[in-house]
């Protein structure tokens, strides 16, 4: 019988704005994850092409370059169908009805127990029902909130200009 695969669950954050990617892949790496990150989706399908491990897609609506967050996360549903997506965004549009089945929206700016919440949800969906691997680390514990001292309060910042999407 061989042995579990323990290894931290591989989680790629893409986003335009580097705040946001940074401030988020530190507390996914505080909470136990192994965070990879991308500014636009070009770099996003360069990535999910070396990195076979990854099992959950973060994506910002708008991105830089010719795709968004939303077309992204169809070409990774129909490429990578076993990879979880949550897109992120900051506007009112009919977003989550333009994305692929089984993906979620968090509206921005989000709580980051409201992200781990929603991973946790998505990574529970077990397409490999023989896999032992735990699902989430044992490090992360949803009951205590995040304070404003911990850094984690909110996930936004500064943006370059305001997101219409």
């Amino acid at each position: 019988m061989s042995e579990p695969d323990r290894r931290p669950i591989a989680i790629l954050v893409v986003d335009r704005d580097r705040i946001i990617r940074m401030v988020t892949t530190d507390l996914l790496e505080d909470a136990g994850f192994r965070a990879i990150e991308a500014h636009d989706a070009h770099e996003a399908l360069d990535l999910l092409e070396r990195h076979q491990d990854v099992r959950l897609l973060i994506a910002g609506h708008t991105l830089p370059g010719q795709m968004d967050g939303i077309r992204l996360a169809h070409l990774v549903h129909n490429r990578w169908p076993t990879i979880r997506i949550i897109v992120t965004s900051g506007g009112m549009s009919r977003t989550e009805d333009e994305l692929p089945l089984g993906a979620r929206l968090i509206r921005k700016p989000y709580q980051f127990e409201d992200l781990l919440r929603e991973m946790e949800s998505l990574l529970g969906q077990n397409d490999e029902p023989d896999q032992g691997a735990p699902v989430l680390p044992e490090v992360i514990g949803l009951q205590t909130p995040l304070s404003a001292a911990s850094g984690g309060a909110h996930i936004s910042g500064p943006t370059p200009e305001p997101d219409n999407t």
